[in-house]
């Protein structure tokens, strides 16, 4: 079994100590999260029968929330104190908050692309960057050609494996305020789960919520993650949860069967 820890929405500030919505400073809730997610696959790897690694980290998307070159350099420094010290690998995708030449900079390095999955046993985790070309989109998202290309290729050509797609931004609409940040384009994604049973299921951040979803005729399962920091409620307008920051824990077995949880960290 794999077990990948996905954190998301981190919305990093160049002041560490500033406050956002429901008083909440991102870059202590993240350290908090962090240190929890650490224990939680520390505490895996320790039951763990392989002698290869089989949990890994991926934050999908929104690590800035600020624009500024000092919140990525906060965030680098959080995941060397907590997830380099305990040898968890770790990968980023990009989010609409990371529109930015300091992503790039920062994080290129580790981001996963839809080119290059990550291969762990029999399943393969593909990382898309739905980050708009069209700035008209603002905080909304885009599925693009070259990669619907690159993950059917991908598919196609290991179509006796498991495949996992990872991306910031929701695929259907959540019913919610925050479908006015849209994943435009994303009758192609939802066509692509239609084409390939083999994509078991597909994981997203940008909604600060877990929310669920089947998409297409094969009802391949979305689940979206808690933020690291603050969430939304669901609703139709604007509003806050009380629910306490958190990641998810998705678990992915040899047979194909995904088993997702969420864990909350209380500050």
């Amino acid at each position: 079994m794999i077990k990948l820890i996905q954190l998301s929405d981190c919305h990093l500030l160049k002041d560490k100590n500033k406050t956002g919505y429901a008083g909440i400073a991102p870059y202590d809730s993240l350290e908090r999260t962090l240190l929890h997610a650490v224990n939680h696959a520390e505490q895996f790897e320790a039951n763990n029968s392989s002698m290869a690694p089989s949990c890994f980290m991926l934050i999908t998307g929104d690590i800035s929330g600020d624009n500024t070159p000092e919140s990525y350099q906060h965030f680098i420094a959080l995941m060397d104190k907590y997830v380099d010290r305990a040898n968890i690998a770790w990968f980023v995708l990009a989010g609409n908050h990371d529109n930015n030449a300091h992503f790039e900079t920062y994080l290129g390095d580790k981001q996963l692309n839809s080119d290059n999955p990550l291969t762990f046993q029999n399943w393969h985790i593909h990382g898309m960057d739905t980050r708009a070309l069209d700035s008209t989109y603002t905080a909304a998202g885009e599925v693009k050609g070259g990669e619907i290309h690159d993950l059917t290729q991908a598919v196609a050509q290991l179509p006796g494996n498991n495949h996992l797609i990872a991306l910031h931004h929701h695929i259907l609409p959540s019913n919610s305020w925050m479908d006015k940040h849209f994943l435009a384009n994303a009758e192609a994604l939802v066509s692509l789960t239609e084409q390939y049973a083999q994509i078991k299921a597909l994981i997203h951040g940008h909604v600060h919520s877990p929310l669920r979803q089947l998409i297409g005729e094969n009802s391949t399962p979305s689940y979206g993650c808690p933020s690291t920091c603050w969430q939304w409620e669901m609703q139709l307008g604007f509003g806050v949860s009380n629910d306490a920051p958190g990641y998810q824990v998705i678990e992915l077995h040899e047979d194909g069967v995904v088993d997702v949880s969420i864990e909350r960290v209380e500050h």
